[in-house]
């Protein structure tokens, strides 16, 4: 009776002990799904974010615009982006727009680094392949004055940065204090189709 008892006792023990456990694993993966992983993020968007991307800068922007970033990553999930042709596509008004664009990349020596004060930059390449350039502001030195009306100011080439080679595996976000250098050939006779999508500040 005394061993029947024991053995009634160590099984209730195992059972709780258990029946603890699962919650708190649950709790876990739920506090996981919550946390903003890249499937959230880019909201089911397959294409990998570049290492040059700073995720304290997208995180504090899309706190503040969540639709904003939300519409941009839909647009890039549902739109066959292959068929756009160039030009310039509205996706909320002028707080985010497209601009699809054809071209041969050009030489190193023809390409300026440029920054951006309205707006934000998502560069993807549909087709094709170029380098891109990032550095920040304070390692550039401007070459003309900042245009208002286009938004843009050109810097000197010759600043320290990252390159990579820019293909349809990544995409590329830059913000305002980014100084970036697209658009320089990889490849004789490639022909880049592009897509920027501008975000409002």
């Amino acid at each position: 009776m005394k061993t029947t008892s024991k053995l009634i006792t160590l099984l209730m023990i195992i059972t709780m002990t258990c029946s603890c456990g699962n919650p708190k694993k649950k709790a876990e993966t739920i506090t996981s799904d919550t946390d903003s992983t890249e499937v959230d993020w880019k909201y089911g968007w397959p294409i990998v974010a570049s290492p040059t991307l700073d995720m304290n800068a997208l995180k504090k922007h899309q706190a503040q615009y969540p639709e904003r970033w939300k519409a941009t990553f839909e647009y890039l999930k549902s739109t066959e982006l292959s068929k756009l042709t160039p030009g310039e596509y509205e996706i909320i008004g002028r707080d985010i727009y497209a601009i699809v664009s054809e071209y041969a990349p050009k030489e190193e020596t023809e390409c300026n680094f440029e920054a951006h004060r309205k707006y934000i930059d998502l560069q993807y390449l549909i087709n094709g392949k170029e380098k891109m350039g990032v550095t920040t502001l304070d390692k550039v030195v401007p070459v003309c004055e900042y245009d208002e009306k286009k938004d843009i100011v050109f810097f000197k080439p010759d600043a320290p940065a990252i390159y990579e080679v820019a293909t349809p595996v990544f995409f590329y976000v830059f913000f305002p204090k980014d100084a970036h250098r697209p658009s320089i050939k990889e490849e004789d006779g490639m022909i880049v189709k592009k897509i920027v999508i501008k975000i409002k500040i």
